[in-house]
């Protein structure tokens, strides 16, 4: 890439320089980005703004600032990362999508998997052409995810994988599934676990919709039949899955988080314009709220670029940013009573689906008894 290119970012930069850069290009509306701003009727047509917004910004060189060279990046640090996606939610993109896993499955990929494979998927998952979903919940084994009765039985050079997953999150848009599977009895528990990458066009992989009651269907079931794996595709080691769900868990509940409550803080100025006084007290909640994710996020961001896996620290984030979302969403619909009920488009239909989503914040990903019970335990060290 040319560092002299219109449009596109100097090599080299640091993360100031990499931010007002970035704005100029947003500045200038491109036509990707002027679609992801647009409100999104369904969860297809959402999906399909930001696989063109990830080209774009793939092909600009954007979205490659932040990921290593070896997996097709352009060097430089989370940080990176995070300043993009603010940009983004700052100028009107109103969500991740599927590329949320980027920030929650991409630096597990890279640390643990394997190295020749993830080099060369890792940017098709950048450029938008290939989205990966998260195989971790099951109908026996939400929260307690170390009951999992998917399994895995080696077989020559493959692994043959049965189960069943649950609320998986963007799998009928995704190509390849970090799947956690049990490798060995039962009774071991988190000791008997594998962490595998599946491709979800194999022979055996049946993915099922999921409407929610915010009327989208980013949500699936999955079916594992007899699914042959390269015993190549294993991340981290054999019976080592406890560990790559542990690195993964602490992204999605740590420096998620950073990501998140920058479309919660876009969010919240959009319905800014429908507040009046009589629901101050619930912005005020919201504000002190979105402050503090704001705060402990941001530290958590500079924490692991800095090397330093989150470990249980990772649950008080959580919980800050299920506060947050909750309380934002109370006061969007007390500000917007139409919202509750009555046909809808737009942006107005937006928001009654973000409210719904944030009913179930503090069940998915961990629930929020789970979260607690960590900080009591591994952060207090109450008894």
């Amino acid at each position: 890439m040319s560092s002299s290119a219109p449009g596109r970012p100097s090599t080299g930069l640091d993360v100031g320089d990499f931010g007002a850069q970035f704005d100029d290009w947003l500045q200038q509306q491109p036509p990707a980005l002027r679609a992801a701003q647009q409100p999104h009727p369904g969860t297809d047509q959402h999906m399909a703004a930001m696989r063109g917004l990830m080209a774009a910004l793939h092909e600009a060189g954007w979205s490659r600032y932040g990921w290593p060279e070896r997996a097709g990046g352009l060097g430089g640090s989370l940080r990176h990362r995070a300043a993009m996606w603010q940009a983004l939610a700052r100028h009107g993109v109103t969500g991740m999508a599927a590329f949320e896993h980027l920030e929650v499955l991409g630096p597990t990929l890279l640390e643990l998997g394997p190295p020749e494979f993830t080099a060369d998927v890792f940017p098709r998952f950048l450029d938008g052409t290939q989205a990966w979903c998260q195989g971790f919940s099951e109908p026996d084994a939400g929260s307690d995810l170390a009951a999992l009765r998917t399994r895995a039985v080696p077989d020559g050079d493959a692994y043959r994988v049965s189960g069943r997953k649950i609320w998986t999150s963007w799998a009928r848009f995704a190509k390849w599934c970090l799947l956690l599977a049990r490798t060995g009895p039962a009774e071991a528990r988190h000791r008997s676990i594998t962490a595998l990458i599946v491709d979800m066009e194999s022979p055996g992989v049946a993915v099922r919709s999921l409407e929610q009651a915010n009327g989208r269907d980013e949500l699936a079931e999955v079916t594992f039949d007899d699914v042959a794996v390269p015993a190549g595709r294993v991340v981290g080691a054999p019976e080592g899955g406890w560990a790559v769900a542990m690195h993964i868990l602490g992204h999605e509940r740590g420096t998620f988080a950073w990501f998140r409550h920058c479309f919660l803080l876009r969010h919240l100025e959009d319905e800014l314009a429908f507040a009046g006084p009589e629901t101050d007290g619930l912005l005020e909640d919201a504000l002190l709220d979105m402050a503090s994710v704001r705060a402990v996020s941001a530290a958590a961001v500079a924490s692991r670029d800095e090397g330093t896996l989150l470990g249980p620290s990772a649950a008080y984030t959580k919980l800050l940013l299920c506060s947050a979302e909750q309380s934002m969403n109370d006061w969007a619909l007390a500000t917007d009573s139409d919202i509750a009920a009555g046909p809808l488009e737009g942006t107005a239909e937006e928001a009654r689906a973000a409210y719904f989503f944030s009913r179930i914040v503090t069940i998915y990903g961990g629930s929020k008894q789970m979260q607690l019970d960590t900080v009591a335990k591994q952060i207090l060290k109450l008894p």
